[in-house]
Formats: structure tokens, sequence, C-alpha cells
């Protein structure tokens, strides 16, 4: 295996051999040099999808040369208002919980260099704890299951990665420890993922530790005068099995505050849910946009 950059070519393995050759090599990969490898080293393989037959998506979007391609939600020409209008021209963006990778390539067609961001496998979706639900009498089954359509997911994002001529990079892994590896990031979006942790306040942690500027975060806030999360799940109500917590606006406060975060504002807009397929009218949810940066 080797890695090529602009100038010169990370050497096979096979070739590092003899202290001299070490020696050289170690003072060619010094400092930003050997970041940049080591995070090389981190990134997805770009995959080869050749159609849309057999993808899944997320997110609606207009592919070229193939045309839309409808998925739970419809976001397109709505991606400032998603974000809070904030800035992405020569930004280095993380996507956490790209899906199908809407955020990634509207913030790219906007110029920032952007990492998308998600689960390395099926088995880390977190499920509220039904007695009779297949996820907890059956964990292994079921994430081996669940991995198939995690898998047309990830289909989708590379065809529109391939059609959309992206140079985003892709890192699978785990929301609650974001490799320092990665570097950090000027701007981290956080679209519709906390309500369906476990844990969202370690989360938001790990992503502060690789956010150097700008957290944007578009979830539902609940309006309550107090620091609340409320436990959504309904024991009646097995169907809504993976989202666990509304919170509040000062709840966020208090966290992103711990973190070194000062809230510049919240907004709030409607967006079409597509619920019951493109064909159905759209159900509008109500989602709000918190953009938090650090002083100074």
């Amino acid at each position: 295996m080797s890695i090529e950059f602009d100038r010169w070519q990370l050497p096979r393995m096979a070739d590092l051999s003899g202290t001299r050759v070490l020696r050289r090599w170690s003072k060619r990969l010094a400092g930003p040099q050997l970041r940049r490898a080591q995070r090389e080293l981190l990134y997805a393989r770009p995959q080869r999808v050749a159609g849309p037959e057999g993808c899944y998506w997320y997110h609606t979007m207009d592919l070229p040369g193939i045309g839309t391609v409808w998925g739970e939600w419809d976001l397109r020409g709505r991606f400032d208002d998603y974000t809070g209008h904030v800035s992405m021209q020569g930004k280095r963006v993380l996507d956490v919980g790209t899906a199908s990778g809407f955020l990634t390539f509207e913030a790219e067609k906007r110029g920032a260099d952007v990492v998308s961001l998600d689960m390395d496998h099926a088995r880390r979706w977190a499920y509220l704890p039904f007695k009779d639900n297949p996820a907890w009498t059956n964990p292994e089954g079921y994430a081996r299951e669940r991995q198939r359509w995690y898998r047309q997911m990830q289909c989708g994002y590379w065809l529109a990665h391939r059609r959309f001529r992206s140079r985003a990079r892709v890192y699978y892994g785990d929301v609650y420890s974001v490799p320092v590896g990665l570097g950090m990031f000027d701007v981290v979006i956080v679209g519709a993922l906390l309500e369906h942790l476990s844990d969202p306040v370690q989360a938001l942690a790990a992503l502060a530790r690789r956010t150097a500027w700008t957290m944007v975060i578009t979830n539902h806030v609940r309006q309550d005068a107090e620091p609340l999360a409320a436990f959504v799940g309904r024991a009646d109500q097995p169907h809504q099995q993976t989202t666990w917590w509304s919170m509040s606006l000062p709840l966020y406060r208090e966290v992103l505050g711990m973190l070194g975060f000062r809230i510049r504002e919240m907004t709030e807009q409607w967006y079409p849910w597509l619920r019951d397929g493109p064909a159905a009218p759209p159900v509008p949810q109500l989602m709000h946009t918190i953009v938090a940066d650090r002083p100074g």
C-alpha cells in the first residue's frame, strides 16, 4: 500500500528496511506531513457504486446524470437554514451522522473541505430496551440484519459522492470516540443525531474536542426554562425504538458552556419529512438550529 501526495509518495512497507531509510523518511514525515499521512490511513476507501438500484436514501437529492432520488427528508434548497447560515467558504467541516451525505455535498458546494462521519457498523445504533425487540432478544442477529440496510445507505452516499465529483473524505467509527488523528475542524455539523443517542452529552463532549471554532446542532429543542432532558420513549410505542431524548435550550447552554462554547443564536424552521413516500403530502417537522462558538 502507498499513499500519494502532491510532491511525493509514502513508501511501501516493504521498502522501509534499514536504519538510514527509516531516518530519512522520519525527517520527511515530521510535523504536519506526519499528521496528514496518519489522517489518510483513517479515511474509508471510496466504494464504486454503479447505479441507484439497491441504495437506500435518507436524504432526497438531485443526482447529476440520474435525477431525483427520494429519501426520508427533503432538505433541498434549505441547507443554509438548516446550518444556521454559517459560512462554509474555506472551512474544514465535519458532517456528523452523514447518512446519504446531503449536508456534506452542499457544504462542499459552498467551498468547504469536508469529512463525513458515520458509524462503522449498525451494531452501534442505540435501541430502547423493549423486552420483545429483536435488538435486545437477539442483538447480534439484529445487528447483522440492520447492517444490510446500513450498507444500502452507504452505497447511496458513495453513488452521490461520485456523481457530485465530491472530494469529501469519510471516517467510519464511533461518535463517542472521534480520533485525534482526524485533526481539528472549523465547523462541526450535528444534524438530527443527538435525539437518537443514549448519551448525547458524552457525544457532544467527544465532538467538542475536534471543534476549533463553531458547532452547529440541528434537532428539536424543548421549550423549557430549565436545563432539562426529557425521555421520549414510551412503553406502549415499541415502534419508536431509536428516539431517546428531547433537550431544552438551557440544557444545551449549560453543556456547551462546560465545553467552552457560547450559543450565538437559535433559529427554528419547518422541514418536510416524507414519512409516507414522495407521492404523499410531506409531514412538516419543526427543527431548531443552534449555532455555538468558542469565544475569541
